[in-house]
């Protein structure tokens, strides 16, 4: 949360967005802030403490973020999270001041077990996660278009702006938390578990236009549909339900952007039961249907 009494001085620009009084409700996130500010030489954001979650992305320059004390160097490329109840500091660097992007925010009380966000929500609160990470998976577009929507609203402004928030959200997840997959590459040492995980991991990346039912999962691999579900939530915290449907969104919206095969073809072709059963789940994951991603993709990439 910025202290704009100590720092507004020290700033090239700030277009700040907040909903203190009135938060913003996106079905499972609700919104407090979300704020680009290009800083100059001195730039200070007192210390205070987060009541919110929040995701910073060092756009450009450098400069240092401390959490409960300790001192953080960030630089461009980086995603910074913080956590309610921490204890939260800025600085910009003297020499080279960065712009930051941010965005806070909590999870809605009533999102159920089921929900994606509260397994994403029980991974941000695991105080011993590095809140500092290199950015791999180019998080900045989403919080870019997010903060242009908010700026121009228009027809559909809210399904728009729920779409991004959501993208940003996952696409921080994936940066911090994905990397329990690269555990699982094969090595020749690897205990029963392990080499259980690598085999159904691989599995499903090979094969995701053959599985119908997840039970042809354990059927390939020779183990009870049970112990298999059982071990691969112990292993890696996700159900194995979870990471398949992952894996197979992600498929789509592979196919989406080559933009090769129509909609009908890429349910069929990820043995959806329809391309009503795809279209609806596609949208409660990402946000927008099929088709809409479609054009987005089109779209941002003639910006």
């Amino acid at each position: 949360m910025e202290n704009e009494k100590n720092s507004y001085m020290y700033k090239k620009f700030h277009f700040d967005n907040v909903f203190w009084d009135v938060p913003k409700k996106y079905d499972s996130i609700i919104l407090y802030q979300v704020g680009d500010v290009s800083c100059q030489s001195g730039y200070k954001c007192e210390e205070h403490k987060q009541i919110c979650y929040e995701i910073s992305y060092i756009e450009s320059g450098k400069g240092y973020f401390y959490t409960n004390g300790k001192r953080y160097d960030v630089k461009q490329g980086n995603i910074f999270i913080n956590l309610p109840g921490e204890m939260h500091k800025i600085e910009a660097d003297k020499i080279d001041p960065f712009r930051y992007l941010y965005i806070g925010f909590i999870f809605n009380n009533d999102i159920g077990l089921e929900d994606e966000m509260n397994h994403i929500k029980k991974m941000m609160d695991n105080t011993s996660v590095v809140p500092l990470k290199e950015d791999r998976v180019k998080i900045s577009q989403p919080f870019f278009s997010l903060l242009s929507e908010i700026k121009d609203i228009n027809e559909y402004s809210h399904v728009m702006t729920k779409s991004y928030i959501y993208q940003i959200i996952i696409l921080m997840y994936r940066n911090y938390f994905s990397n329990w997959e690269y555990e699982y590459e094969f090595q020749e040492d690897m205990g029963t578990a392990k080499s259980m995980i690598y085999n159904v991991i691989n599995y499903i990346d090979n094969n995701l236009t053959r599985i119908v039912e997840l039970k042809d999962i354990s059927e390939a691999l020779g183990y009870s549909y049970p112990y298999l579900s059982h071990t691969f939530s112990e292993e890696t915290g996700l159900t194995l339900h979870g990471y398949y449907a992952q894996k197979r969104l992600q498929k789509a919206m592979e196919f989406l952007i080559e933009g090769k095969k129509s909609i009908t073809q890429i349910a069929y072709a990820l043995n959806f039961q329809s391309i009503h059963s795809f279209s609806r789940t596609f949208k409660k994951e990402i946000g927008v249907s099929p088709s809409e991603y479609q054009k987005l993709h089109e779209y941002n990439k003639n910006i």
